[in-house]
């Protein structure tokens, strides 16, 4: 979308400074034609030249008044008159260049050759001394007698296309530039996406051999596993990063008990660094000696950005530790950092390390990981009203320091969240029907498996299109669960038909799609609930139940 827009802006441009040329080359040639019969029809000509947008001037050679266009008034800085004297003309002239001005418009008094000047304007306006460059192109008409020709002069400010010139100049620059970061993010997309899925597929067939033991199936197993989380890591990635482009990110206070939410971190943070067989690092965990420190802010973004940095050093370093924790608040900002002993930063690197898809990064980077980590904490930390620096040296280890708003909670603040059950509740289901809608096979057995304790009975049908025949042969159908990108018919469509002659039947659209304009779609064509893949199967349980206790 951003190389769409900058392409579009450049075509204008050109465009624009393509008009103003052909503008100026039709009034020469207009010009050079009234140098031979330029009495033909003098108003004409002046239409001509309000349509252009250039400024113009006449003058009698009998008279001592120049006759201003209102753009010719703009340009020479001259208000509410019309017509001024040749003296007052050449007071808007640069000092400098008043002779050359004065010369040239004498000359054409005493022949009717055309000429064309550049010069200077000195234009004061409240006290303000500035330089215009404009340009004059002027003839004198031809007629019998001397006293009746005519003076015609278009005057017109050289800065304005050169200005347009650099506009599109620069506006190249930036295309360029986003087409070479449009390749680079394809490039490091389609890497990121292919390593994991080499591993995964590999290991799946290797599952195959029959005569693996169970350790290696096992290992296996674990590797598909954690390279399935890691490809997922970098698709939510890639989708924040489009949230924060097209602006739907927003940010949700609530009260954080501070030191409880890291020491949170670091349990997830050690199963990371088991997970990347890095078991040696030691994750330390600093804080205040003050305990309970509550704050207001959104700790889900909070810990995403704590996560993301911790996540980072752990894939940089081999060996040491890693430090995270906080400073108590001061002056408004509570300050957190996150230092380890990994491979360090140059100063180059330094420079560039929150921007997404540094080139010297895909062509270097030997560690797994989208690259697009510390992009999004640079993106949330700026929503969460504070920044982010990095100090390191390189070989010597990195410390990232970024701040937050401190703000106390608000007295009319309800925490309405509830505590989460320790246990996967059961439900049994024996006497209702529900209706998968999914092409997938094996996203239907996984659901098929999710229900299986439950005892619903259950319908399978592989598209929109037979989705829509079955609600209108089986009355018995107690809920739907509705993939939406399906082939031959998508869910969009099937529930809207669906819901042409069933208004009653609930609809639960279960999807990959999770911007908001896709949810809102889902919605409006009649979708009760929307659930997300990967799919929760607590969340999804629960709100499975919600629809058939009614």
């Amino acid at each position: 979308m951003f190389l769409r827009n900058k392409k579009k802006h450049t075509v204008q441009q050109k465009n624009k400074i393509e008009q103003l040329e052909n503008e100026i080359d039709r009034l020469n040639e207009l010009l050079s034609c009234s140098e031979k019969d330029i009495n033909q029809d003098l108003n004409i000509i002046r239409q001509v030249f309000d349509i252009s947008g250039l400024g113009y001037w006449t003058k009698s050679l009998h008279e001592p008044l120049l006759t201003l266009s209102k753009k010719a008034q703009e340009i020479l800085n001259i208000k509410d008159k019309n017509t001024i004297t040749c003296e007052q003309f050449l007071d808007c002239v640069h000092p400098d260049d008043v002779s050359l001005v004065e010369s040239q418009i004498n000359s054409l008094a005493k022949d009717t050759r055309s000429v064309e000047i550049e010069y200077r304007l000195l234009i004061i306006e409240n006290d303000t001394r500035e330089i215009r460059y404009c340009s004059t192109k002027a003839i004198r008409t031809i007629k019998p007698d001397v006293n009746q020709s005519i003076i015609i002069g278009i005057i017109y400010n050289n800065i304005d296309i050169e200005k347009t010139r650099r506009e599109v100049s620069k506006a190249i620059e930036r295309a360029e530039e986003a087409e070479r970061s449009k390749n680079t993010m394809l490039s490091n997309i389609s890497h990121e996406i292919r390593t994991p899925m080499n591993a995964i597929i590999g290991f799946s067939e290797l599952l195959n051999i029959g005569n693996l033991d169970f350790e290696k199936r096992k290992d296996y197993v674990k590797t598909i596993r954690n390279q399935g989380i890691l490809l997922l890591k970098f698709i939510d990635d890639i989708t924040e990063l489009i949230k924060f482009e097209s602006g739907n990110v927003k940010i949700a206070k609530t009260k954080c008990d501070l030191n409880m939410l890291l020491k949170e971190i670091q349990v997830n943070a050690n199963q990371q660094k088991k997970a990347l067989n890095k078991e040696a690092l030691e994750i330390k965990l600093m804080t205040p000696d003050k305990k309970n420190l509550i704050i207001y802010t959104d700790s889900g973004r909070l810990q995403q950005v704590i996560s993301n940095l911790i996540n980072n050093s752990i894939k940089f370093t081999e060996k040491g530790y890693i430090e995270f924790g906080h400073k108590m608040p001061s002056e408004g900002k509570i300050e957190f950092y996150v230092k380890d002993t990994g491979i360090g930063l140059s100063k180059e690197q330094q420079k560039n390390i929150f921007n997404r898809f540094a080139e010297e990064e895909i062509v270097k980077r030997k560690y797994e990981g989208s690259g697009l980590g510390l992009t999004l904490c640079k993106h949330l930390i700026k929503l969460l009203g504070g920044k982010i620096w990095v100090e390191s040296e390189s070989g010597k280890g990195a410390v990232f320091q970024f701040t937050i708003q401190h703000e106390e909670t608000p007295r009319d603040f309800h925490d309405y969240s509830s505590v989460e059950e320790e246990h996967l509740p059961s439900y049994k289901w024996k006497d209702k029907v529900i209706l998968i809608v999914e092409d997938d096979e094996v996203n239907f057995r996984f659901l098929e498996a999710i229900l299986h304790e439950s005892d619903v009975q259950i319908l399978h049908a592989v598209n929109g299109f037979q989705a829509v025949e079955l609600c209108k042969t089986i009355n018995k159908i107690d809920l739907i669960l509705m993939d939406i990108k399906m082939p031959e018919m998508n869910g969009f469509e099937a529930t809207r038909l669906i819901r042409e002659f069933n208004k009653k039947i609930p609809i639960i659209a279960q999807t990959a799609f999770i911007l908001e304009i896709d949810m809102d779609k889902c919605f409006s064509l009649g979708c009760n609930e929307c659930i997300t893949k990967p799919i929760d199967i607590k969340e999804f349980l629960e709100k499975v139940n919600d629809f058939l206790k009614e």
